[in-house]
């Protein structure tokens, strides 16, 4: 049963539970960020290890573009969780695009700084100064498109159970073996079978908020261990994907992190 149940955590997709590594120095904030309310203007984050780069594009008094750079790095979190990035926020000014561009003719000044701080895997507060001017918004990923996770894989996990009858089943347990990923709209299934012979299915809604998806749903094994189970941060690759996953069944907690490459035609 326990290598069953280890092998439906490799087969998940997609949701947020807590501050997993989704670069190599905290959750991953890369992505394109707004307001819904005030469409028109937005950030967009590039986040490489525990340092992001975050474009704006805002306007000023007379509604003229303006163009803002920061390079922010991470601070830790606070009390309540939330993670935080901070730094400089830079004013450039340059060359016309139409014609010769020169470096020379490029201007940058610190003109404020920035607080970029995570709340949730999908939201965040933005905070900023610009020559004495202080802006504070509440910003969300946002959402172009879906990815769909259909294919074929090979891949791993290592994942923790934990407060299981019996307490003997607790305890960390890795695992490789291969998967099969059906996905049409919001519905997932999944199916993995272990190298012992053993089978788990998943089935689940997927949503997805900017590169991030979530799917949430139920689980059962071949032995008879079935439950619950949600997968966060699920993040895809031209060569696979990775994610966070955790979940409960008849006896245990679990949760971890498994990762899948994209099997050879």
């Amino acid at each position: 049963m326990k290598k069953l149940l280890a092998a439906a955590l490799f087969c998940t997709v997609a949701a947020w539970t807590g501050a997993s590594q989704a670069s190599t120095a905290t959750t991953d904030i890369t992505d394109m960020w707004w307001n819904p309310n005030e469409s028109g203007w937005g950030v967009n984050v590039i986040q490489q290890n525990g340092v992001a780069f975050v474009t704006f594009f805002v306007y000023d008094t007379q509604t003229i573009p303006m163009w803002y750079t920061a390079a922010i790095t991470f601070q830790g979190a606070d009390s309540s969780g939330s993670l935080i990035w901070t730094g400089d926020l830079v004013a450039t000014t340059g060359p016309w695009f139409g014609g010769l561009f020169s470096p020379l003719n490029v201007t940058r000044r610190v003109a404020g700084s920035v607080t970029f701080t995570l709340i949730d895997l999908n939201d965040a507060i933005l905070t900023y100064s610009v020559d004495g001017v202080a802006v504070t918004k509440s910003i969300q990923r946002e959402t172009w498109t879906t990815e769909n996770y259909t294919g074929n894989y090979l891949g791993g996990y290592s994942v923790t159970y934990s407060n299981c009858n019996p307490s003997s089943m607790n305890g960390a347990v890795d695992f490789g073996g291969a998967l099969s990923v059906t996905q049409s709209g919001s519905s997932v299934t999944m199916f993995v079978a272990t190298d012992t012979g053993g089978a788990c299915s998943f089935n689940g809604s997927y949503t997805q908020a900017g590169k991030y998806g979530q799917v949430e749903g139920t689980y059962t094994c071949g032995d008879g261990t079935s439950g619950t189970f949600v997968a966060s941060e699920m993040t895809p690759t031209i060569n696979g994907f990775t994610s966070y996953v955790s979940g409960q069944n008849q006896y245990c907690q679990w949760s971890g992190t498994f990762g899948g490459i994209t099997r050879a035609p």
